[in-house]
């Protein structure tokens, strides 16, 4: 009989059982190029060593870069735009030497944009301090605490560095399979490797775990931004080792065998329990020599050891922290720790904003925590980082855990490993506070309430679900209405409207009713949540 692992999340909130890749262009008439742009502002954030050339006709694209000292790599534009790679921190300097290179129209730094908002579901991506619930925590369980109010900065920065994407880099996903329509994954490319659990060609998630640890790796900002999202031309390699009665070690064997040899810069084991095996030893041995990382969570057993096969020394161990920059009361600490990233802290009395959230079943969205939800923060990254600077193997690892932030005693320690991650100077390789831009604005202020309703004339509705099937009844509202407008998550008329959400998420309902002379809307949230293995809504 296989030996079997649990996941290393039990997600705590949902899965308490088991788991689980210069032509000339062609096409429209052209537009000529613009003229070279000189001037840059200096506190301009670039992706470190690489330069945009718009080449002259007939220009040779790896002499110019053997001219200058850097290196070909692609085409960009449709063919129009040719990407070299360079000295990192050398950017600007090589820019203007290109721009006097008569086979270069123009020349510039590829320049790092960021989003412009700051959704507070997103903590482990920027954290501006100051989130909040009220709650009981402790290793323990037992230490009465008022409030848990986020940290300023307590996150990865992926928000300064999730713009640097690059060449094209593989990862893969070993847990419970992925819902590959899921609108979250648009940017990156889905690929199906194979079910080792049921030794099939379909390794589509019938649980939630591996979608939402897919979501947390490449989640394309729909709903989600993923680590690596739409910045890096990421193929995500999917394979099944879950299920009902756990995750056998021949199935992960397996997928760590075939994701290595499938070219993966790293995979994400968001599982673990047990004693380590040879043979899963042996498969990381193999996937180590061929640079490939096997990225596993720590466990959730608040213990001072590191669950396996996190606790093999060739794979990086993943422990969990909250938005207050602390280890999560649940994750597995100790010397096989080898660096920590935001898992989220749940309790039943506590706002589910501190947990992780991301992309499950049924194009829904939830929160979970976990050292599950931790380890794929650090293969996004390590995705990203691959993806810019070409770095893989034991380099890779090296810069993964030498630019975090050090949260503990100095240096490596039991209760963080390295540190906790940070995306950004993984990524640059530099530190946060060296010439970095401040963090982006607050949004704007809300825009103020609408008026109130004329007297006597106002849109009210309630609702009761069974499941995920929701009926609306707008029967409360007042006035002499004409009409009655269903809009927002589904389309609708009358006074009574049916809806079935089909899975999680927080979905806006809004009621607008008329009475031929003016109109008046309400708007309420239905919220639709794991229990079990099926969706509730409320």
């Amino acid at each position: 009989m296989n030996r079997r692992h649990v996941l290393g999340l039990t997600t705590l909130l949902v899965f308490a059982a088991a788991c689980q890749d210069i032509d000339q262009a062609v096409g429209p008439t052209d537009v000529a190029p613009g003229p070279s742009l000189s001037v840059q502002q200096q506190n301009d954030r670039v992706a470190p060593g690489r330069i945009l050339v718009r080449l002259a006709d007939g220009a040779d694209a790896t002499s110019v870069g053997q001219a200058h000292g850097a290196a070909f790599g692609r085409t960009i534009a449709n063919g129009r735009v040719a990407v070299f790679n360079g000295a990192a921190g050398n950017e600007r300097a090589m820019a203007a030497r290109m721009r006097g290179d008569d086979r270069v129209v123009f020349a510039e730094p590829d320049y790092l944009r960021q989003p412009t908002t700051i959704d507070p579901k997103m903590w482990a991506f920027y954290n501006p301090g100051g989130l909040s619930v009220s709650y009981r925590r402790g290793r323990n369980k037992g230490d009465p605490v008022p409030s848990m109010i986020s940290v300023d900065d307590a996150d990865m920065d992926n928000v300064e560095g999730y713009a640097a994407g690059g060449s094209s880099v593989s990862i893969a996903s070993i847990d419970t399979g992925v819902q590959f329509d899921h609108p979250e994954f648009g940017a990156a490319t889905i690929v199906a490797g194979w079910d080792h659990y049921s030794n099939d060609a379909d390794p589509s998630d019938e649980d939630d775990h591996g979608t939402h640890t897919t979501g947390t790796m490449v989640g394309d900002n729909v709903g989600v931004a993923g680590v690596a999202g739409a910045a890096a031309n990421v193929t995500v390699h999917v394979y099944r080792v879950c299920g009902g009665n756990g995750c056998p070690t021949s199935a992960i064997v397996n997928a760590i065998y075939d994701a290595t040899d499938a070219g993966v810069v790293a995979m994400n084991l968001s599982l673990g329990g047990g004693s380590l095996s040879q043979s899963e030893s042996d498969a990381i041995a193999y996937a180590t020599a061929n640079d490939a990382l096997v990225i596993v969570s720590a466990g959730n057993d608040g213990v001072s050891s590191v669950s396996c096969p996190a606790c093999d020394p060739n794979s990086m161990s993943v422990a969990a922290s909250n938005w207050m920059d602390e280890p999560a009361y649940y994750t597995n600490y100790g010397s096989g720790l080898d660096i920590t990233a935001p898992g989220g802290e749940l309790y039943s009395n506590t706002s589910s904003e501190s947990g992780i959230w991301s992309s499950v079943r049924g194009s829904g969205y939830a929160y979970f925590q976990g050292t599950s939800m931790a380890a794929p923060q650090v293969t996004g990254t390590a995705a990203i980082v691959a993806s810019v600077t070409g770095l893989r193997g034991a380099a890779l690892r090296a810069r993964l855990q030498s630019t975090t932030d050090d949260l503990g005693p100095g240096g490596l320690d039991t209760q963080f490993g390295h540190g906790r991650l940070n995306s950004y100077r993984a990524v640059t390789g530099g530190t946060l506070n060296e010439g970095e831009p401040p963090p982006p604005p607050p949004p704007p202020p809300p825009p103020p309430p609408p008026p109130p309703p004329p007297a006597g004339f106002a849109a009210s509705f309630a609702f009761s679900c069974s499941g995920t099937a929701c009926n609306f009844d707008a029967s409360g509202s007042t006035g002499d209405i004409t009409s009655y407008t269903w809009s927002g998550a589904f389309t609708a008329s009358g006074v009574t409207a049916s809806y079935d959400f089909g899975g999680a998420g927080n979905f806006d309902v809004t009621l607008t009713v008329g009475d031929g002379t003016g109109s008046h809307s309400v708007t309420d949230t239905v919220s639709c949540r794991v229990r079990g293995k099926r969706a509730r809504c409320k």
